[in-house]
């Protein structure tokens, strides 16, 4: 989605910072949707949406962006018999032939299964089973753990603890399960990254390791798949639900960030010395209601990484973010970007509308629907960058005047709050909006075209 920015103001804005417009829904068709996870699945350059369901028409599927504008088609059906037990679903390119294939779990079946993309198009072949006994599959992912130069898979089980798989021939031919660890029980969250600057990938997990709740990590020794011992990151007195691996502090080395809904917890891990040896742990909020997952990206464009975590109720939650204030893992309070949720179960950033940014997809089991939230960033932006439209008084104090002497049709008229709420919308172009009864503030307005969709900051005195 292309935007154009203007805002006529003496002075130039020198801080980035982000907002998110309304929820824009892709689906209500997952049922009890478990994972949302974004990538390119037709070659098409923009990301598609694939996710695992517990129930419904499908247990895994994908949604198309048809336009890479955010706007999606219904779910592709890739398979409906696992028996409701599909908790995690990732992608990534396994076969060697250049697009993205499927890897999801089959909890009830002990399986860890991918499925090949045929054609580069979306679509997939039936069931191929890389493991039948990883005893409770919960979450997959891929990753080079040989240094070969092909994605091997990595598991993490609710039973029989932590295992990979090699590729054997960079087809798609796995090998037998290599196991990490088999002392730990419920591990439900599992990253590759290195974690030690040695330059080849290590695991890093949650679990009970064997009594104690904790979120640890393992050395690759030689950097062909041989582990070491668990080592601590940290110890909880609830369990650590999910854990995402990233650079709070902007010291070239991996921190690890935990939710914990126990305590109502999200909070990050340095890894002090950049060798995997980490400080103590550092709280973002201890008040998110049930917190979930957490995940993290540059949410405003200021080159730090920021916080995406969710809230679970049964029949609410928030999709939340923290900004990363100073670039060294100071983080700033809780800013929402959604409540219209019920039990929102994963988050993650991507750029649906191709302009640049990290907007938001998330989904939300209880009332089985994927979002995504567009993120309005502005950085650096001066005065007079478009001379397509005009608005005036800017800042206003009671009438927004919109000038368009270009003939170009104005199909929408939007206005939101520094929320994201809409505020007034109106399908056909307005030449005067009331800022009468509105309060002090940030606003955004939005025109869209036949082709563009333009975005200005407007400021009410």
């Amino acid at each position: 989605m292309k935007k154009i920015l203007l805002i006529l103001l003496p002075f130039v804005f020198l801080n980035a910072y982000s907002q998110f417009g309304p929820q824009r829904i892709i689906t209500l068709e997952s049922g009890t949707v478990n994972s949302a996870y974004t990538v390119d699945i037709d070659g098409d350059g923009d990301k598609d949406i694939v996710t695992s369901c517990r129930s419904g028409d499908f247990n895994v599927g994908w949604l198309e962006n048809l336009d890479g504008k955010g706007n999606f088609g219904p779910p592709h059906t890739i398979v409906n018999n696992l028996f409701g037990q599909s908790y995690s679903v990732y992608a990534a390119d396994l076969d060697g032939d250049g697009d993205v294939d499927i890897l999801t779990t089959a909890y009830s079946l002990d399986r860890v299964i991918w499925y090949e993309n045929l054609d580069g198009l979306g679509n997939f072949s039936s069931q191929n089973v890389i493991s039948g006994n990883a005893d409770g599959a919960f979450s997959v992912i891929a990753a080079d753990l040989d240094g070969d130069g092909d994605n091997d898979i990595i598991s993490a089980s609710e039973f029989s603890g932590l295992a990979w798989h090699e590729n054997i021939d960079g087809q798609g031919d796995f090998s037998f399960r290599k196991i990490i660890d088999d002392n730990i029980i419920s591990s439900r969250s599992v990253v590759a990254a290195d974690m030690d600057g040695d330059g080849d990938l290590d695991i890093v997990a949650n679990g009970l390791a064997p009594n104690t709740v904790r979120i640890f990590w393992y050395e690759n020794l030689d950097g062909l798949g041989n582990f070491g011992p668990l080592r601590v990151i940290r110890d909880f007195t609830v369990y650590a639900n999910v854990i995402f691996v990233a650079d709070a502090d902007g010291d070239g080395d991996m921190d690890v960030f935990s939710a914990s809904p126990g305590d109502h917890e999200v909070a990050w891990h340095e890894n002090i010395d950049g060798l995997g040896n980490f400080g103590p742990k550092k709280i973002i909020t201890d008040s998110l209601l049930d917190a979930w997952v957490v995940s993290a990206a540059d949410l405003d464009n200021d080159g730090d990484i920021d916080v995406l975590a969710t809230s679970v109720e049964t029949f609410g939650g928030e999709v939340v973010w923290f900004e990363n204030i100073d670039g060294a893992g100071t983080y700033g309070a809780k800013q929402t970007i959604s409540t219209e949720v019920q039990s929102p179960r994963s988050v993650m950033a991507a750029d649906i509308d191709n302009d640049g940014d990290m907007d938001v997809v998330g989904s939300s089991q209880n009332d089985n629907k994927i979002a995504w939230y567009e993120n309005y960033t502005i950085i650096g932006v001066g005065e007079n960058q478009n001379n397509t439209f005009k608005i005036y008084p800017n800042p206003v104090k009671d009438f927004l005047n919109i000038a368009n002497s270009t003939g170009i049709n104005i199909k929408t008229t939007t206005l939101y709050d520094a929320l994201g709420r809409e505020l007034f919308k109106k399908e056909s172009e307005v030449s005067q909006l009331s800022f009468v009864t509105y309060a002090s503030g940030i606003y955004f307005l939005k025109l869209k075209t036949n082709t563009e969709e333009h975005l200005f900051k407007v400021i009410k005195e």
